[in-house]
């Protein structure tokens, strides 16, 4: 059995934590390489390295690259699994929001491609993503979409799953997001359609990673081709 080499952004997230346990977990995953300002918090484990990377100095370097380029390069990743994110909230403003949601993202995947070499860039964005939509969440997550897909890589999956509920709850949430977390679920026949676990999301991250053939619904996004999973997507492929 061939075994892939992930490198893994924004592992200290939920997400990418959930993500992070499912590919230590996985056999068919010989090596995860995770990159931020801090080490995710999960046990040791050989399979796990971590390194350090400045996504401000990433984005000064260029296209010309430079040693924070070089690090995600030279990972050289079989496939790279974005769960990097922020909220206009904790960004502080919307010019921020976007430069960690959207520049650093497609900054950090660019320095991962490696030229020649067949390689899957698996995304976690979210439900109703929209290029033109007036508002700014949505329209960065369509933004971002497309400048992935654009970007060389020899399979783009992007997920984009509804609301994300934390097996024992989470701290930190918005007013909005209290009152689906309290409804949603208890919403019969549609509950599943709207939100999904995020360890179950971690596996289906994890999967639409190291699987041979594309998994997800074939979409164009700015004149590129994607491969896109929906929270029901998302949830089988998850639980498969």
């Amino acid at each position: 059995m061939s075994t892939k080499r992930l490198v893994l952004l924004g592992a200290t997230g939920e997400t990418g934590r959930q993500a992070l346990v499912a590919a230590l977990d996985d056999a068919r995953v010989s090596s995860v390489h995770t990159f931020g300002r801090s080490a995710p918090s999960v046990p040791a484990n050989d399979k796990l390295k971590h390194e350090s990377l400045d996504f401000e100095a990433l984005l000064n370097e260029g296209a010309a690259g430079g040693p924070e380029s070089a690090k995600l390069r030279e990972a050289d990743a079989d496939a790279v699994l974005v769960a990097l994110g922020t909220t206009r909230a904790n960004a502080g403003s919307a010019e921020r929001f976007e430069r960690i949601d959207r520049e650093y993202v497609l900054a950090a995947a660019r320095a991962a491609r490696r030229e020649g070499k067949e390689q899957a860039l698996v995304y976690v964005s979210s439900g109703g993503a929209n290029s033109s939509s007036f508002f700014l969440y949505p329209q960065s997550k369509g933004k971002t979409e497309e400048g992935l897909a654009s970007s060389g890589y020899s399979r783009t999956v992007i997920f984009r799953p509804g609301l994300l509920l934390v097996p024992g709850g989470r701290g930190e949430r918005r007013i909005g997001e209290k009152l689906a977390v309290a409804v949603i679920p208890r919403l019969p026949f549609v509950a599943s359609s709207l939100s999904i676990l995020t360890p179950t999301l971690g596996r289906a991250l994890v999967q639409a990673a190291v699987s041979s053939a594309p998994v997800g619904r074939e979409e164009t996004l700015a004149g590129h081709r994607a491969f896109v999973l929906d929270n029901n997507a998302a949830q089988e492929l998850g639980k498969a």
